[in-house]
């Protein structure tokens, strides 16, 4: 153990655990920055594709403006070191949300299957995007694993 002040005490082994928090903070953000300004710059384009999706007319009309929103949000939490955890979390449960809507999707829980999704995301299959979704979903956790344990003092 190193005893850096009276009030911190890292273990050796978990020296790591920065520059890793680091790489998963930057890899979120590479994939909701793009996302963000793809929604605001094309927000009629992001808006007719959202009311094509096979959900309830006002879950729709609700969708359209608070998951832009919610994106813009994680993008700023993840910034600011203050705020990182829960930036962490809202990462993880939009992905979460949206590998789960894709995964049913994939389960042909609609017939129609249209794809509102912008940047190059557009490109994926479905098959493609969910795997897409589960990699950055599991990023997100491990982020938040790896927060959790950074921010705990170790005795």
């Amino acid at each position: 153990m190193i005893m850096m002040d009276q009030y911190t005490t890292v273990k050796r082994s978990n020296r790591l655990i920065t520059p890793v928090l680091t790489g998963i903070i930057i890899f979120l953000l590479l994939l909701w920055i793009p996302v963000v300004i793809d929604k605001w710059l094309h927000f009629e384009s992001f808006k007719a594709g959202m009311i094509n999706q096979p959900l309830p007319k006002g879950l729709k009309e609700v969708l359209v403006y608070t998951l832009p929103a919610a994106e813009s949000l994680t993008v700023l939490l993840l910034i600011n070191e203050k705020t990182r955890y829960l930036g962490l979390w809202l990462s993880f449960v939009l992905l979460l949300l949206l590998t789960g809507y894709v995964g049913l999707a994939l389960l042909g829980a609609w017939e129609k299957l249209p794809c509102s999704c912008g940047s190059v995301i557009k490109h994926l299959t479905w098959k493609q995007h969910f795997l897409f979704n589960c990699s950055f979903l599991i990023l997100s956790a491990y982020g938040l694993k790896k927060h959790k344990k950074q921010s705990v003092p170790l005795q």
